[in-house]
């Protein structure tokens, strides 16, 4: 299921990628016909608002990456500009990660030049740049701070022959694909906590174990802390929000993967029982990957 998921988003994305392109193809026509002209070329779509008869596919596709607190398509997306024709000064991220609009809000409301381009704004001299910045007031004191910040933004921007053109971070010649998506996708919806060397010793070790084999899976998952745990079944909202999260054998403490198998009171008797078999003496670890590993090693 998780596999399915990610790949049905690398597959939305791409999508969405050949509509920020704005194709010359029918599909394409189809949509400018039922959406209206501003759907190409839009990065951003926080403020939109789409008409009621719009389709699943459509709201999918728009909606890709709203929620969660990662934009995880629009942070890989950046404007490159060539001769500032096609790009918006205020509205399209261009020179560094956030656009003007969100960075300086103070300037964008005072602005006379709200729809403009950057071809707009700039006129190349002799000297250098000159933006041609237009402002329905007087700034305030506190306010000519942000406009230096501004200044100092568009400090360094080289005019280019060609046309702007959106490129893809991920790939070195700027193109989409959905294999880069795919792998984006893993790491921001299914994130993996980094392995220390111990840790990964015991993961390339623990396949290798005389044992049945659904005791080895076991162990894995209980590694991984993919178990129904009394606090993991809470953090994935499985259980309601007033569930109990104690050890459902000593009450004393969340019911981790760890306190569960090691440092319960109860399973410390279980422990202790099983040492007194093996003829040895034994100092419980704080983890179970060096618990693991100690036994590994006999």
């Amino acid at each position: 299921m998780r596999d399915i998921r990610v790949v049905n988003l690398s597959l939305l994305a791409k999508w969405r990628w050949r509509m920020l392109q704005g194709e010359d193809l029918l599909w394409m026509e189809d949509l400018l016909e039922k959406y209206g002209p501003s759907i190409c070329g839009i990065l951003d779509w926080s403020d939109a608002v789409w008409p009621h008869f719009a389709s699943n596919w459509w709201r999918d596709v728009v909606l890709l990456d709203r929620g969660g607190g990662v934009s995880w398509f629009n942070e890989e997306v950046v404007r490159k500009v060539h001769d500032g024709v096609d790009t918006s000064f205020w509205k399209v991220v261009w020179r560094g990660c956030v656009n003007f609009r969100q960075k300086y809000p103070r300037l964008f409301a005072v602005s006379n030049q709200k729809e403009a381009k950057v071809v707009d704004i700039l006129k190349v001299t002799g000297t250098g740049n000159v933006w041609n910045l237009s402002w329905r007031r007087r700034f305030f004191v506190w306010e000519e701070d942000f406009l230096g910040d501004l200044m100092e933004d568009l400090n360094g921007h080289v005019v280019s022959g060609g046309a702007d053109r959106w490129r893809w971070k991920l790939e070195e010649d700027g193109g989409f694909t959905v294999r880069s998506m795919y792998l984006k996708l893993l790491t921001v919806l299914f994130p993996t906590e980094p392995k220390g060397v111990e840790e990964l010793k015991v993961f390339s070790q623990i396949w290798k174990s005389p044992v049945p084999s659904k005791v080895v899976a076991f162990s894995w998952k209980v590694l991984l802390n993919r178990i129904p745990t009394r606090i993991n079944l809470s953090r994935r909202n499985v259980v309601p929000p007033n569930a109990l999260t104690s050890c459902v054998f000593c009450g004393l403490a969340g019911e981790t993967k760890t306190h569960m198998f090691v440092h319960c009171g109860v399973v410390w008797n279980i422990w202790e029982v099983l040492l007194h078999w093996l003829q040895g003496a034994f100092i419980m670890p704080p983890n179970l990957f060096i618990h693991w590993a100690s036994f590994g090693n006999k």
